[in-house]
């Protein structure tokens, strides 16, 4: 789970910096990788400053969820039924596709 969480993420500077993976498989509570002050590099403004880490605490407690697939499902399973189902059937049918193409390509 660790590697398949750091290759989802190794795309996403911003990510890589902001959770610590180790603090989030351990079920502590997370805190950021860089300390508040520290240019982000983000690149997401033409013009004006860059944006800056905060301190831990300034951050929405939602935020230190969203690498935890377990609770966001959960989440969603008690916000919206029917869209955690939509989702979950979505899951299930594109495994199904991968199953029958990896058949396919077996011939």
């Amino acid at each position: 789970m660790l590697s398949r969480l750091a290759r989802s993420r190794s795309s996403f500077p911003a990510a890589r910096r902001l959770f610590s993976v180790t603090a989030i498989v351990r079920n502590e509570t997370p805190k950021s990788s860089c300390k508040a002050g520290t240019k982000l590099n983000l690149k997401v403004r033409k013009n004006g400053d860059e944006p800056v880490a905060l301190e831990d605490t300034e951050y929405p407690d939602w935020l230190w969820d969203m690498l935890d697939k377990k609770k966001v499902d959960e989440k969603l399973k008690q916000d919206d039924f029917m869209r955690w189902r939509r989702k979950q059937l979505g899951n299930e049918n594109s495994n199904k596709i991968k199953a029958n193409n990896f058949l396919a390509n077996m011939k």
